[in-house]
């Protein structure tokens, strides 16, 4: 079939496609995800289990031992490393490189099952594990909250609003704070009192672990009327915790405070903490899901933020911008909608020079409108516009560059030998088609082996 008669032949379907291309690229261009680089699940794992009290090699034999055997037999594992702390466990767990996106989550799956099926031989002692394999989130915006006046507790409830806020915009996948810093009720026992009233630490240890537990009380039948018994023993404040009673040996009871200093303080060691202009503050990590498109995500979250400050922040309390990802993403695509003009205005303008003005306009509409096309095609496809896909037709564009040299240079040639417009434009596609051909699918199987790839590169690419 001669694809360049039959074009001729139906001009209105062929402008229609064209104006298909222009306005269904540009449509797709806008609406498509935008992000920095590729969306890359991380293929990683944490297994973490505590067993207070416990030495080191006591963790190793009793649970990090038992836990990374039964690990070991769930498949498609590249490497485990354990490390066995006092009091502590950590198992890191790496699945092969050729797992693919669509099987990780499978893979964490069975990693789940294997680690719950280990907790009945664990010690008694031992906490539940836990596994964290949530690693692939990327924060792209950080923020940073700061309370000139507010205590710590203040600053935490705020950032708390701002988490539960940003979390409902849509296509905000995760919300965290970092450096939060929680309430803590220190106990410091006396050994002097303790030794001379007879006190054991674990007794009063025994005694405050027995407090603020929920117990059923039963309930009360009076005739036809039956009342729910309640037994309102909570702690709520520091002086409830001092005036606990504890019982002495010699049948005789004290108060906590007869033995112990109780204060309220912050949790110590303090393992996170940020500071923004010599103030303490808090981090607001906001990442957005892999899917969406991460400038319109910044553009909600951004006004969410602008409607929190003006309504629910107090005088005093601001929310500074630390990283804003939508920023960079734009200026990368900014950058390539500039090279793009750039390099179709240098083609134009070199071409006229040398080939006429006809030539080298009508190559400059080609690229535009291929361009346009393939963004058409991209978007349908589920793609995103990112580094690696912009590199690419960056790349596209230097073969489409010479192939559309070639076909217009063919046409000049035969036109100056006295064919017939219409044969001209005809005859050199029919020419050239197979060398064309040729070369671009050279250009495309030198790139498929790492496009084909199973493990990480491939699927970064």
């Amino acid at each position: 079939m001669d694809f360049g008669k039959w074009a001729f032949s139906n001009r209105l379907l062929v402008y229609f496609l064209v104006a298909v291309f222009m306005l269904g690229g540009a449509y797709a261009c806008y609406d498509m995800s935008k992000l920095e680089d590729p969306q890359v699940k991380v293929k990683l794992a944490m297994v973490v289990t505590t067993y207070p009290g416990a030495s080191a090699h006591q963790v190793e034999m009793e649970v990090t031992d038992v836990l990374e055997k039964r690990i070991r037999t769930m498949g498609d594992l590249d490497n485990i490393e354990s490390y066995s702390y006092n009091d502590l466990s950590i198992i890191q767990v790496e699945l092969r490189s050729t797992v693919g996106n669509a099987d990780v989550e499978q893979c964490w799956d069975r990693l789940r099952r294997k680690v719950y099926d280990a907790q009945s031989v664990l010690p008694a002692g031992a906490s539940t594990s836990v596994t964290q394999e949530d690693f692939s989130a990327v924060y792209g915006m950080f923020y940073v909250l700061t309370g000139d006046g507010l205590s710590n507790r203040e600053l935490n409830d705020y950032a708390e609003l701002m988490k539960r806020e940003l979390g409902n915009v849509e296509n905000v996948d995760r919300v965290d704070i970092y450096g939060e810093q929680r309430d803590c009720i220190h106990i410091r026992l006396l050994q002097d009192k303790m030794s001379s009233l007879g006190v054991l630490p674990a007794e009063v240890l025994a005694t405050l672990n027995g407090q603020n537990k929920t117990s059923y009380a039963g309930y009360y039948d009076n005739g036809d009327q039956r009342v729910r018994v309640t037994v309102d023993d909570k702690f709520r404040k520091v002086e409830d915790i001092r005036r606990m009673i504890i019982q002495g040996h010699e049948d005789d009871q004290l108060r906590l405070s007869d033995i112990a200093e109780v204060e309220k303080d912050t949790e110590k060691p303090v393992r996170n903490s940020i500071t923004y202009d010599g103030q303490h503050a808090l981090g607001i990590l906001v990442a957005s899901s892999s899917s969406s498109d991460i400038v319109k995500v910044g553009k909600a979250v951004e006004k969410r933020i602008s409607e929190l400050k003006a309504d629910r922040f107090p005088t005093g309390l601001d929310c500074h911008k630390v990283f804003y990802q939508p920023e960079r993403v734009t200026e990368s695509l900014g950058q390539f909608v500039l090279n793009l003009i750039e390099s179709v205005l240098i083609v134009v303008i070199v071409l006229m020079f040398t080939m006429g003005f006809r030539s080298g306009l009508i190559i400059g509409a080609s690229l535009v409108v291929i361009v346009f096309g393939s963004f058409l095609v991209l978007g349908n496809m589920d793609g995103t516009m990112q580094r690696v896909s912009l590199a690419s037709f960056v790349l596209a564009m230097g073969m489409l560059v010479d192939n559309a040299i070639v076909i217009v240079d063919g046409i000049l040639v035969d036109l100056k030998l006295g064919k017939p417009r219409l044969e001209a434009m005809t005859e050199v596609g029919r020419r050239t088609a197979m060398p064309l051909l040729g070369a671009t699918g050279i250009a495309i199987l030198s790139f498929l082996p790492i496009f084909m790839s199973p493990d990480t590169a491939g699927i970064y690419v």
